[in-house]
């Protein structure tokens, strides 16, 4: 039996204005109407936005630069998020298409609600297309309930549109003693 190549450990990752170029490109990989980095850009300037990232390696953690000469690894996934008073939207969320069904995205998730939950959040909301079985699987493996749709929300490349799911979670209160 061979040990685990712990230089393949994913980690979790703070995202800041110098990754919009790297998560633009996740996000055009994964969805229709993707963002760009102006947009990127713009949003995660807003009051309350926080993004987490997912490289697998060495990777970068918690925002320090790699070693001299050193390169961190790819980006391989995102989750934006946006918090106001006591609840948290899921802005996005997307998985590179190589790195998917490493479980990569579920971590992302978790780590989103562990952030919310340490500011106080309560609720915790998201949209997600009604044909993103994968996407809706692991919200509700995460306890995330049906609450609304908006039919018609999201424009797909062909013209088509597919309703969103809005969905809900409540996060347990964080004791601060």
């Amino acid at each position: 039996m061979t040990s685990p190549d712990i230089t393949q450990t994913p980690l979790i990752v703070p995202l800041g204005s110098r990754d919009v170029d790297d998560i633009a490109r996740i996000h055009v990989a994964c969805f229709d109407e993707a963002w760009n980095a102006r947009i990127l850009t713009r949003i995660l300037a807003m009051t309350g936005a926080f993004a987490l990232g997912v490289r697998q390696g060495g990777g970068v953690r918690l925002g320090r630069r790699p070693p001299q000469g050193g390169v961190a690894e790819a980006l391989a996934g995102f989750a934006i998020a946006r918090v106001a008073a006591d609840e948290c939207e899921l802005l996005s969320l997307g998985v590179a298409p190589a790195s998917r069904g490493l479980g990569l995205g579920a971590m992302m998730l978790d780590a989103a609600l562990v952030r919310a939950g340490s500011v106080n959040v309560r609720k915790f909301f998201l949209e997600v297309a009604e044909n993103n079985i994968p996407a809706l699987t692991l919200y509700k493996a995460r306890g995330l309930t049906q609450i609304g749709r908006r039919p018609k929300y999201y424009e797909n490349k062909d013209g088509s549109f597919t309703d969103a799911i809005t969905m809900r979670v409540e996060l347990p209160e964080v004791n601060s003693s």
